[in-house]
């Protein structure tokens, strides 16, 4: 693994990758991962600067002895570290429950940014993910992360077994329990109306084989963005810096 970088944001040691140099790109990962989701990516990416924070309580990031772990709490963090570490003005690559929240930052900070890549995330409720995800995730815990992710790789590549462990552990019952709103109808509905706020270029990069958010939640944001670009990757899953990290930094690298 690359080396990360440590800082103290919002109170919260928090964990980030910080690496190359170029155009500055701040990318978010989602649950349950870090920013080891996003290290695959480097090689093939030599104009820019890779900045991808732990999110709260995940990675190498600290998780709050007490209180919510819900979506206020990631957004605060988040906003804190987006105000002390990467420059004024940036691109960004939000994936997952990185993408509500990267989302949200951005219609309400669009002078900051250059362009926004989405990989696999939603701007609508389902009640899978809203509700069937929450209750499995329950019901067993991280034994139910470690066999999703290899489940969810379609393209034939593999996560290092550290790397898989590292994101399973965290996700106990009582941390699922102290933050059940990330996808809430309410964040999400939010979300929506503030999307007419973004005027710069969009790219979406989306796995065929998607069976987290399905190529159909692509296409309901791409209503709600419509001058955004849809480019589909055969042979791709849920996580696609992971199973096809060369065709995806390729697409972010011509794809606007």
């Amino acid at each position: 693994m690359i080396a990360r970088k440590k800082v103290v944001v919002d109170g919260i040691s928090t964990c980030y990758l910080d690496t190359g140099i170029g155009q500055p790109l701040v990318a978010l990962h989602g649950i349950p991962t870090s920013s080891a989701l996003f290290e695959p990516l480097v090689p093939f990416m030599p104009d820019y600067r890779l900045i991808a924070p732990d999110l709260l309580g995940q990675g190498d990031t600290d998780t709050p002895e007490h209180g919510r772990l819900g979506f206020a709490a990631y957004s605060r963090h988040l906003e804190a570290f987006l105000d002390a570490i990467p420059p004024p003005v940036f691109h960004m690559l939000v994936h997952d429950l990185g993408g509500v929240l990267g989302l949200k930052w951005e219609c309400d900070h669009p002078e900051r940014l250059r362009s926004i890549v989405i990989l696999s995330t939603t701007v609508s409720w389902s009640f899978r993910i809203g509700v069937l995800a929450y209750a499995a995730n329950l019901l067993l815990g991280a034994r139910l992360i470690r066999w999703a992710i290899g489940a969810t790789l379609k393209g034939g590549n593999e996560l290092d077994a550290r790397v898989v462990e590292s994101w399973a552990r965290p996700w106990s019952r009582r941390r699922i329990l102290r933050g059940l709103d990330h996808f809430s109808p309410r964040h999400l509905k939010r979300l929506r109306s503030k999307l007419r706020n973004l005027h710069v270029p969009v790219l979406l990069i989306w796995g065929e084989e998607d069976n987290v958010f399905g190529p159909a939640h692509a296409v309901r944001i791409t209503r709600e963005l419509p001058g955004a670009k849809l480019v589909s990757i055969p042979n791709c899953g849920h996580w696609s810096p992971a199973d096809a990290p060369e065709e995806v930094a390729r697409l972010i690298n011509t794809g606007f």
